[in-house]
């Protein structure tokens, strides 16, 4: 699954966590994770510097900016 808005993940998108509104940088992106279509994962580093813990769905961030 693409983010909540509908694009596609890319590592160094800086997104926002849709429950806890926190936000963190894309580090790690598995497209079609598990040869599922629709299931985009990715791995975070939190902007508090934490890291994220496995991979988490895509859909469960927004897209605040991208890198040009």
């Amino acid at each position: 699954m693409p983010y909540s808005d509908g694009k596609t993940p890319i590592a160094g998108d800086h997104v926002r966590h849709n429950r806890t509104l926190k936000t963190a940088t894309v580090t790690h992106v598995d497209l079609n994770a598990g040869n599922t279509p629709s299931h985009d994962q990715l791995r975070v580093k939190w902007d508090d510097g934490s890291v994220g813990v496995g991979l988490s769905l895509a859909d469960a961030y927004t897209l605040m900016s991208r890198a040009s």
